[in-house]
């Protein structure tokens, strides 16, 4: 079997024929009918074909072809739930939470806080948490008004363990969050009205006891939209 002049140019030095052959000489089990090779920008498709080896060029968007009739079941999804996939690194989800009251632990204090809309995100071992002001896949996101969070949205547990990212343990990691004392680490940058440290702002929330969070308040993280900032973590 010949290469075109286009995979020649490719990999102008890779013996294709020899290493099929050196792939199927070395193959002793039965049940195996094929090897898939990855190889830079496609995939090399090497099988028997009576007694001859045989081997052809799979393009990545012929072999996502191939496989998108199997069928995907995410089963069921928690509540707050607004998409799910599967990517390289594994299984992600996105939630949101509409504004609430929410209770919150500041090392040996227990306050009753307001919160804005949050938008939950897993994937991996690796969880993010930010503000938004309405929920639209367009609206701009927020720095959630917490401390232990990184300044991309991702969340500093500390010492705790967390899941990878599933349907079945999402709810688990978010609880975990919020049951979890928030310490002095990471709150800076968080409120407009206390930027060098948004917990003075959760206490004046919970000492004025506050219904609804004051969104103007919040802080924004860059130009970034809910699907940018998606697509950043799953790419």
């Amino acid at each position: 079997m010949e290469q075109s002049s286009g995979l020649t140019n490719i990999l102008p030095r890779l013996n294709v024929s020899a290493i099929s052959h050196s792939i199927i000489n070395q193959t002793t089990h039965g049940e195996i009918l094929a090897h898939l090779l990855f190889l830079p920008g496609q995939y090399l498709l090497v099988y028997k074909e009576g007694e001859a080896t045989t081997y052809k060029f799979i393009s990545p968007a012929a072999l996502r072809e191939a496989f998108v009739a199997e069928p995907i079941d995410s089963g069921y999804l928690p509540p707050n739930t607004v998409r799910w996939g599967r990517c390289y690194k594994g299984e992600w989800l996105v939630q949101f939470y509409p504004p609430q009251s929410c209770c919150i632990s500041l090392e040996n204090t227990t306050l009753t806080v307001p919160m804005p809309g949050l938008v939950f995100a897993g994937c991996d071992r690796k969880y993010w948490i930010w503000a938004v002001k309405k929920f639209d896949l367009n609206s701009p996101i927020f720095h959630a008004p917490l401390p232990n969070i990184m300044e991309n949205g991702s969340i500093c547990f500390g010492g705790n363990s967390v899941p990878n990212c599933s349907a079945a343990h999402i709810m688990q990691v978010w609880q975990l969050f919020w049951h979890s004392p928030f310490n002095q680490d990471l709150v800076q940058g968080k409120s407009k009205s206390y930027r060098e440290n948004v917990r003075s702002h959760l206490q004046q929330l919970h000492n004025s006891n506050a219904k609804k969070y004051p969104t103007r308040d919040l802080v924004p993280w860059g130009n970034k939209t809910i699907t940018t900032a998606i697509e950043e973590i799953i790419s």
